[in-house]
């Protein structure tokens, strides 16, 4: 299966020399429109967005959920880590073992 990651065009470029398809986005709805052509095209197995991405689609990603793939992850962007990617993962550990264990 494919990787995605989909983002501002300075936080993913990075990721083409690893051969992942990169979808630079700028406006919330070319956004929006692109995590539907990522779910609906069936290759993808992940999909990553950054996290300031994340937080604007979260609805968006919410809404999609349900799906088994593509597995979605949120990563720091140029910008820096805002801490989305690891409340995420807590959630979805919580969700899964039904405790929250990577609190401290």
């Amino acid at each position: 299966m494919k990787i995605a990651i989909l983002g501002s065009k300075d936080s993913i470029m990075g990721f083409r020399a690893l051969r992942l398809d990169c979808f630079s986005v700028y406006e919330q709805s070319e956004a929006e429109k692109m995590i539907d052509e990522i779910y609906n095209n069936k290759e993808y197995g992940i999909l990553f967005i950054t996290e300031d991405w994340m937080e604007k689609l979260k609805t968006k990603i919410d809404d999609l959920k349900n799906a088994a793939l593509p597995a979605v992850i949120a990563i720091p962007g140029v910008q820096g880590a805002t801490g989305a990617g690891n409340k995420e993962i807590s959630r979805i550990v919580e969700k899964a073992v039904g405790s929250d264990i990577l609190s401290n």
